[in-house]
């Protein structure tokens, strides 16, 4: 019995291992390696939505920067630093939010 092709949609809510090139501007925004797991929240035109659980933001009292907090945000990865989208099918964990308990750029390494 053969299976439905493979569509994008299929990811949506999965984490999927991204492999990435030419990634240096994404540094600053704490992707470090190129292999990273993710939990994709969505895609469009320009790339990739994923999830960043620990994001740092600055923290203001009184208007002034007052130290960091960490938020969940959203952050696009663009089309054109994705070299490929590994996908879990039916894999346990990668088909839930959170298999890893840390920062996007998941480390290959432990």
């Amino acid at each position: 019995m053969d299976k439905p092709p493979m569509k994008i949609d299929k990811i949506l809510n999965d984490v999927v291992l991204l492999v990435l090139d030419g990634h240096d501007p994404l540094k600053e925004l704490g992707i470090e390696k190129n292999k990273i797991y993710v939990k994709v929240i969505g895609y469009d035109e320009y790339g990739l939505w994923v999830e960043h659980p620990s994001f740092q933001v600055p923290l203001f009292k009184k208007g002034k920067p007052a130290g960091e907090k960490e938020v969940t945000a959203s952050m696009l990865i663009p089309w054109g630093f994705i070299a490929s989208v590994v996908h879990f099918p039916d894999v346990e964990g990668f088909d839930f939010p959170f298999p890893f308990d840390t920062h996007i750029g998941f480390d290959m390494e432990k």
